[in-house]
């Protein structure tokens, strides 16, 4: 398949989520240690991740050589309020403090007529209390395509974090043609999409898929940072290679 897009170069910084081998957090991080840029930390359960300690967050992660950024739980209570949201994603923040997270990946409220008084009161909520509105990267889910609330996370200083496998997965290819995603996107999260929500290895693509992998590198910030979210060893460092192949293909460059 020949790989080609628009732009002419681009330059990200490549994180791998913190499960990529059988293994804790810390197990990961030194076995990724030199292979990426950054670790996102797969904070998916709020109930547990608030119960970490310095045993699954050890300190001497922070020598590894690694940048890291959270990616916060999927099951945030948006139905008790963009507050009581904000006060997970602080308390996860500080969980992790002595990591020094640069980015905090939000799956936002369902799309729909509460949402934005959900994001405003969150945002509310953040204001002055450790973690910037620019830090914080909205993703597009499978009840949220972020298509009715772009105007809104641009609004309050918030970013955004689009994910190849859940355009193609929930079919939301329409937000990258009428979404004003300029400026915003900090962050995009590649896989191919899989049975039953299945993150799969990016040499699986079609033609769709590489046709909106490009659209969506094209909207990355410069300096941005591209996260192969792919959770097995071999799917994962499969995708590496693909995304190297594609990338010269672009003349882009990852921090390596």
């Amino acid at each position: 398949m020949t790989l080609f897009a628009n732009k002419t170069s681009c330059f990200y910084k490549l994180a791998a989520p913190s499960w990529v081998i059988p293994g804790n957090i810390a197990e990961n991080c030194r076995y990724l240690a030199g292979k990426v840029d950054e670790i996102a930390l797969l904070f998916f359960e709020t109930e547990s991740c608030l119960s970490y300690t310095e045993e699954d967050l050890p300190s001497d992660l922070a020598e590894c050589g690694l940048s890291f950024h959270i990616h916060h739980p999927l099951d945030l209570p948006w139905h008790k309020g963009g507050a009581r949201v904000a006060e997970i994603v602080l308390a996860l923040n500080e969980k992790a403090a002595h990591l020094n997270p640069l980015r905090h990946v939000v799956h936002p409220p369902a799309a729909g007529n509460t949402a934005e008084g959900n994001l405003r009161d969150f945002a509310s909520s953040l204001n002055g209390a450790g973690i910037r509105a620019e830090q914080v990267l909205f993703e597009n889910t499978k009840i949220n395509s972020l298509g009715e609330d772009v105007a809104v996370i641009r609004d309050l200083g918030f970013k955004i974090c689009l994910d190849l496998g859940h355009i193609l997965a929930y079919a939301q290819q329409s937000i990258l043609k009428y979404g004003d995603f300029a400026g915003l996107v900090d962050m995009i999260h590649l896989n191919s999409p899989g049975i039953g929500g299945k993150h799969e290895s990016l040499e699986l693509l079609d033609d769709e898929g590489i046709n909106i992998l490009n659209q969506i590198f094209d909207l990355l910030s410069a300096d941005g940072t591209v996260t192969v979210e792919v959770f097995e060893e071999k799917s994962f460092f499969n995708s590496l290679q693909f995304l190297d192949e594609y990338c010269s293909g672009k003349k882009c460059s990852a921090n390596l």
